[in-house]
């Protein structure tokens, strides 16, 4: 997403500014002004037309000029950006121009930049999809080209995240290129109001700088350089005479409207020459140096390669001929101009930027200046934007990590069996190219048209069923097989339980991505309530049916499942008599069973003749740690809400904490920017209903608002005790930090009108001092409220105090230290703290402005369900919990499903196929986490492994410190790590595995430091 709206009025006061103080920081006028031409098309994988509809129709035909123009001429470059796009094109092409374009990589005329399959939105992505799709990139360049990129090329992202910073850090990028950032930082403001403060960066001359973006990891930084207007050709805004409100534009995109950007010709030449140098002269003022970085290009630019570059030719030799400006310009690649900064003596003095983010982006355009005298154009709204889009993307991610482990395990697997891998390692290519797809910064952030997001849904829909179906299902059979192989598993649970009849057994195979054991609370929705549950070894265990009110009145089946780290386990549920409960044909053979508990849920009304009663009755839900105790509220319709929690494991009664949707009326809202008209009002409930359902598995407390609108709160309890897999052991494999029991759930089901945009508020007496804290993904940011510029707009107070939760967000007591709030989402939203004691998730919003770049409205008719875990009270124990039971929830157990055939008889059937596998010795300690292990390559035999100390530092006093770890050994001698698997070779390289950091060895011990990333190429072999 290009476009860009000039800011026309502030640029000449802005201009205007820079020539008043062109002396404050000395720059050495002596020296020839060295202007490096960056040609380069932005290329969207997706925006106003459809990924397929611009490659084939804008893509192609750049590809195709601009390397027919490189290889007739060796003084034309060029840099590329979008990978997915670029291999897409290379596959097409013949091995002779295959040949061609690798001749002009080697010589420099061709020059990948950033390298990924996409330009990654920064708001909204998790890391694991950042890694993934940087990935994908970073290995078609060094396998076709062997190149390794090294310079980051960010320049459409909505803001600018540490996250990115640091990635790339780790990738071995030495630089780093961004752009959109909030205006007045980077622009003076001085009409009549001034906007205090505005344009440090150009008063500093600090448009480059050092940033150290990790507070975990002080050494690493990057040197990254902010594009001072935007990535388009060079122009120039003078004012319209004629008309003082309006400006006039000119420039040099050869491709865009010829009136603004005229053709070179003998006429207009010394004119036109004359606009550039002054252009050169003003942007040199805000640079350190005389040398400068102009992108020339814009969005799907260099169609028309050879107008691009003979009218910019014209001008090259005139202005090079003409020595009294002072002024050279070369083609160039990015790395050309990073490597003269590098070489410059005396160096040149950066300052720095160290653990600070660029958010919240912020548009200045003159319409919002004329109008509010303020730039009120907070681009807050894309955190949330979609919901939907968002969440399922997320799930994809998953579905996708679970598919990669199983196909990793599988190919080194010795079973005995001949099994055809190739299908599912294709279904897992496109799978990773749809995740890398929808990383995109129109794609997940929702600020694609209407029919683009819905190829995004068709292309995530699509890469899930393959994996699931050809992957998930075909694998799990596989691991499993012992007298025979089970080919009868199915990804569509419900097709097959709705097939079911009295006395048939379902089996149910849980298959866990994470390198942890755990114990954990599923629900299925079924057809029919008279059942019973068995685990792995046919033990009858404890379950519990509900019927959700708030999902359609449907049925719900919930059981906790017990897994091994990285290993399946099978349950089985066995439907009983409707008679009399009992085992029924062939499940005769079973353990006597423990019928599930039917738990209706018991309606609770408001009985309004007795209000005082009814308002002081509580309703309370718990478990053996914590109640949840809830009020009708007289001052909200009467609405059932959360009024208090106790905490019964520190005997802490009654702590105020509350929670209900609220929703703000928008102001010109889109999907990009959020701006509201005032304050938020407690969403109206039209004839609610409430329920309670208690049980021996769930408790919940439902509320329907009744206008596709409701909450329901669900308390785990704890029915497996311990793991029975282990216990822990002095490698930290506490089990205790992720239990069920710790955390309520809330499951909000939200949709919203026209110019509505609803929220979850929490209120508490947690005296945070307007402080509070959202994470990257990857690593906590501390938030402060506050008025930014001056700017007391009660829109601008609100919606420019919103920051990307990616998944975890919390406020803590910075006077006791004694309570704290945290929510785990497994999707971005924006989150915010409005009033000291209150926290606050944008769950959905819908606008029915038409935003000038899409002309569509934010039209948003979806009703999705919107899970998060809540974790209250002491701080410390919350932040020792909140990481694991957040890489937990965004990454559930997967189940496949089938159908224990009457021909096969229960005991028989756990003798032809086993019912657990437990690829690990031992699992991992609960402050290492498995990020990766990938078979990238169908042809090779290595791995790609990450590892990750989970804890900051200081986040917690049991964890937050260096781990170490046996990794190989090898021959017959495993280490314990791999049950089945000989590591043969171990090489540690760069995060996206391009670059290797250390030399082979079958025998490495790995130390991390907290929220340290390492990455290994394991070679593997199966275990005899």
């Amino acid at each position: 997403m290009g476009k860009v709206l000039l800011p026309f009025l502030f640029v000449l006061l802005f201009i205007t500014f820079i020539n008043c103080t062109r002396n404050k920081i000395i720059n050495n006028e002596d020296n020839v002004i060295n202007v490096f031409l960056i040609p380069h098309s932005h290329c969207d994988l997706g925006w106003v037309q459809t990924l397929e509809q611009y490659y084939s129709e804008n893509v192609t035909v750049i590809l195709d000029n601009v390397i027919n123009t490189l290889i007739k001429d060796s003084t034309k470059k060029f840099n590329w950006a979008e990978i997915y796009y670029f291999e897409t094109w290379w596959n097409q092409q013949s091995s002779f121009l295959q040949a061609q374009v690798r001749n002009l990589v080697n010589n420099g005329q061709l020059y990948f930049v950033g390298g990924g399959w996409a330009q990654n939105d920064e708001g909204a992505t998790h890391y694991q999809a950042v890694i993934n799709q940087m990935t994908l990139g970073h290995q078609f360049l060094l396998s076709e080209f062997g190149v390794t990129p090294e310079i980051g090329w960010q320049i459409d992202p909505f803001g600018p995240s540490t996250l990115t910073a640091t990635l790339f850090s780790l990738m071995g990028f030495k630089y780093h290129v961004i752009n959109r950032i909030d205006e007045r930082i980077k622009y003076v403001y001085n009409d009549t109001p001034d906007i205090v403060g505005s344009g440090w960066m150009t008063t500093e001359r600090s448009f480059e700088f050092q940033w150290y973006p990790s507070h975990n990891d002080e050494e690493l930084s990057i040197f990254t350089h902010v594009l001072d207007h935007h990535y388009n050709s060079p122009y120039l805004i003078y004012p319209n005479a004629s008309n003082p409100n309006q400006s006039l534009t000119t420039g040099f995109d050869f491709e865009s409207d010829p009136i603004q950007n005229p053709p070179i010709n003998q006429s207009n030449i010394y004119e036109r020459a004359m606009i550039f140098v002054e252009i050169m002269q003003q942007r040199s003022q805000l640079y350190r140096h005389n040398n400068l970085l102009i992108p020339f290009g814009n969005d799907f630019r260099f169609q028309n390669a050879s107008v691009e570059f003979e009218n910019m030719d014209k001008l090259m030799e005139y202005i090079n001929s003409n020595s009294s400006w002072g002024i050279t310009i070369q083609y160039a690649t990015l790395n050309e101009y990073f490597e003269k900064l590098e070489s410059m003596d005396p160096p040149v003095q950066y300052p720095d930027i160290v653990g600070q983010d660029l958010f919240v982006y912020t548009m200045c355009l003159a319409t919002d200046y004329q109008a509010f005298n303020t730039c009120a154009n907070w681009w807050s709204g894309y955190y949330t934007s979609y919901p939907l889009l968002k969440q399922t993307a997320r799930d994809s991610d998953s579905l996708l990590r679970v598919g990669e482990i199983l196909y990793s395990l599988s190919c080194f697997y010795s079973n005995g069996f001949d099994f055809d891998f190739n299908i599912g390692y294709y279904a897992l290519s496109m799978h990773r190219n749809v995740s890398g797809i929808l990383t995109h910064h129109d794609a997940i952030t929702g600020t694609a048209k209407q029919y683009v997001r819905d190829n995004y849904f068709q292309m995530l829909d699509e890469a899930q069923a393959l994996t699931l179906d050809y992957n998930v299902a075909e694998f799990v059979g596989f691991l499993l097989s012992n007298k025979s192989l089970n080919i009868d598993y199915h990804s569509n649970g419900s097709l097959l339980l709705n097939s079911t009849t009295e006395g048939d057994i379902i089996a149910i195979s849980f298959t866990n991505s994470i390198a942890w054991d755990r114990i954990e609370t599923i629900s299925l929705e079924i057809p029919f309530v008279n059942i019973a549950v068995y685990d792995y070894q046919l033990n009858p265990i404890p379950s519990q049916i509900v019927q959700r009110f708030d999902k359609s009145n449907n049925w719900y089946l919930y059981f906790q499942v017990a897994t091994p780290a990285l290993g399946i386990s099978t349950y089985f549920i066995v439907i009983l008599s409707s008679n009399n409960g009992e085992l029924l044909g062939y499940s005769k053979n079973l353990p006597i069973p423990i019928q599930s508990t039917l738990s209706y849920s018991n309606e609770l009304l408001f009985n309004s003749n007795t209000d005082e009663q009814d308002i002081s009755t509580t309703t309370t839900i718990g478990n053996s740690r914590f109640n949840l105790n809830f009020k009708f509220d007289s001052n909200n319709n009467n609405l059932l809400t959360l009024n208090s929690y106790d905490d019964l494991f520190n005997n802490k009664l009654g702590i105020p904490i509350s929670q209900h949707l609220i929703e703000y009326t928008s102001l010109n809202d889109d999907a990009y920017k959020f701006r509201v008209q005032g304050l938020p009002i407690p969403l109206t409930p039209i004839n609610p209903q409430f329920y309670l359902t208690i049980g021996p598995v769930v408790q919940i407390v439902t509320i329907i608002y009744n206008n596709n609108c409701s909450q329901s709160y669900l308390i785990y309890n704890d029915t497996i005790t311990s793991s029975p897999f282990g216990g822990d052991d002095d490698n930290n494999n506490n089990s205790r930090l992720i239990r069920n029991d710790q955390y309520f759930e809330i499951d909000n089901i939200v949709a919203s009108g026209w110019d509505k945009e609803i929220s979850m508020k929490f209120t508490t007496n947690i005296n945070n001092e307007n402080i509070f804290y959202t994470n990257n993904g990857l690593e906590i940011m501390k938030r402060q409220w506050e008025i930014h510029w001056n700017d007391t707009f009660i829109w601008s107070e609100i919606t420019g105090n919103f920051y990307p939760m990616i998944n975890t967000g919390y406020m803590v007591d910075q006077v006791t230290n004694d309570q704290q709030l945290t929510i785990l989402s497994k999707q971005t939203f924006g989150a915010s703290s409005q009033s000291n004691g209150e926290f606050e998730v944008l769950l959905i919003r819908r606008s029915n402005y038409t935003q000038w770049s899409v002309h569509e409205p934010m039209n948003d008719t979806s009703n999705p369900s919107l899970r998060v875990l809540c974790i209250f009270g002491d701080p410390s124990f919350s932040n020792e919990i909140r990481t694991p039971h957040s890489i937990l929830f965004e990454n559930p157990l997967q189940p496949v499903y089938s159908l224990v055939q009457p021909s096969t008889p229960i005991d028989k059937y756990v003798d032809v196929y086993n019912t657990l596998f437990k690829p690990l010795e031992n699992p991992l300690p609960y402050n290492l986490h498995l990020l990766t292990f990938t078979k990238q390559w169908i042809d090779s035999p290595s791995i790609i492994m990450r590892l990750i100390n989970i804890y900051e530092i200081g986040q917690s006093i049991n964890f937050s410190k260096s781990i170490s770890f046996n990794l190989g050994g090898g021959g017959n001698n495993n280490n314990g790590f791999l049950t089945h698997y000989n590591i043969s070779q171990i090489i540690e390289t760069s995060l996206s595995a391009n670059s290797e950091l250390s030399n082979p060895t079958n025998n490495l011990v790995i130390t991390l430091e907290p929220l340290e990333i390492k990455t290994f190429l394991l070679t593997l072999s199966p275990k005899q």
